[in-house]
């Protein structure tokens, strides 16, 4: 399930993502994070910039 954590500071969210298993869950979950109204998404899968290279 995709939902969205809530964070007042970078430095807060840095130190929950300094956690292993935080870290972990999130990528694992797709979990999108809201930092200071700054929606962030992190993935596991590998980046690409679209069309065949």
């Amino acid at each position: 399930m995709k939902y969205i954590k809530y964070f007042e500071t970078l430095e807060e969210y840095e130190e929950w993502m300094a956690i292993e298993s935080n870290a972990q869950e999130v990528y694992e979950s797709e979990e999108k994070i809201c930092v200071d109204g700054i929606i962030l998404s992190h993935t596991n899968k590998a980046f690409s910039e679209g069309g065949d290279p």
